[in-house]
Parts: C-alpha cells; sequence; structure tokens
C-alpha cells in the first residue's frame, strides 16, 4: 500500500546498516513529559526517564557493532549519537570519524539461534533496528509505572557528516538542558553551513 502523503524521514538510497554516525531525536507522544523536568537548567529524571537513560547504555552490550555517543534524555524528547561500526574481521578505529574513548571493537556478531556462523542469521544492524530494540524496550519498562506511556510513532536521525558537524551536534546534546525551549538546533544545524 503506498501513502501519498506520507512523508519519507529516512534518507532515500541511504544504507543504515553501514558505518556511519547518526543523531537520533526520539519524542514521546503528545510530547508529554514523563522523562522528568528541568530545574535550574538541569534535567532531573523521572522514574520513566531513568529507565530511558538505563536502556539506551545498554545498546553497546546488545548492539556489539554498535558505540554510543553523547546523549541527553529530556522532560519529553531524547537526542543521541549513535556510531555503527563493520562487523568486518579487519575493523580499523581509522574508518569511524571520531576516536571514542574506551570504545571495544568486538567482531563477533549476535546471534539468536546461538549457532555460529549461521548463514540464516541477519548479520548487519541498522540504525532503525537498534531505535526499535530501544522503543521497545522502554516502553515494557515505562508501562508498568504508567500504562499510558507511548512513544510518538517514528524518530528523527541525521547522517552526521563530517568533525565540525559531529561536533556542534554534541554541543547542542549536552546544553540541551541548558537551552530548553530556545529551539536552538535549527542555530547549531545552521552553522555547519558557514
Amino acid at each position: 500500500m503506498i501513502y501519498k502523503n506520507h512523508k519519507q524521514y529516512r534518507l532515500k538510497g541511504f544504507d543504515y546498516s553501514g558505518e556511519g554516525e547518526y543523531f537520533v531525536t526520539i519524542c514521546a507522544k503528545n510530547h508529554i513529559r514523563y522523562f522528568g523536568k528541568i530545574e535550574n537548567k538541569k534535567m532531573i529524571l523521572s522514574d520513566i526517564g531513568k529507565i530511558v537513560e538505563k536502556t539506551w547504555s545498554e545498546i553497546p552490550n546488545r548492539f556489539k557493532n554498535v558505540v554510543l555517543d553523547s546523549f541527553q534524555v529530556m522532560p519529553e524528547h531524547f537526542h543521541g549519537i549513535v556510531i555503527i561500526k563493520s562487523y568486518s574481521q579487519n575493523i580499523k578505529r581509522r574508518n569511524l570519524i571520531h576516536q571514542v574513548p574506551n570504545m571495544n571493537i568486538i567482531n563477533d556478531v549476535p546471534t539468536k539461534s546461538g549457532i555460529e556462523n549461521n548463514p540464516m542469521e541477519l548479520k548487519s544492524i541498522s540504525l532503525g533496528k537498534v531505535i526499535r530494540w530501544f522503543k521497545g524496550r522502554v516502553s515494557f519498562e515505562a508501562k508498568k509505572i504508567n500504562s499510558n506511556f507511548s512513544w510518538q510513532a517514528r524518530y528523527y536521525d541525521r547522517i552526521i557528516r563530517n568533525e565540525k558537524e559531529h561536533y556542534f551536534i554534541k554541543e547542542y546534546i549536552e546544553n540541551n538542558p541548558m537551552n530548553y525551549r530556545k529551539g536552538i538546533l535549527r542555530e547549531y544545524l545552521q552553522g555547519l553551513k558557514d
């Protein structure tokens, strides 16, 4: 079925399972402030906000070729940088745009069947698969606290193209609680074009 008015959120033709860095924003449905509040320009996490933070931190344990960089839980949304690495036996750190402190390069591929080198296993991990797992895991735990909890249906991503862009996005994420409600993401991204 084709939806004529359905907006495409992913970059057409781009392989989201390939190596790359991605800036991700995920919102709670109807922008309800499930995750906590801002006090004195600092984020105070609710119990559900703590679930979001903990679950995000577990992603590298679940997906061995994924590394996390800066992230920030906000009252009704979440920002993070996801780095997807190759499963290749010859992974080189230079293939990543940035050196990530304490990065573990693990060559094994997670399997569902428990059988190593099973040709039926899906070997690649896409950004979409990571985000689906994250949202599903958070929803499962959050609904134990508030049965009304729900995520917005989609998520926003931006492919990070270079070190300058990475710097501006990382700064935006880390300063988000201080700049809450100022809508300065556009200014940060505009700075990348200068």
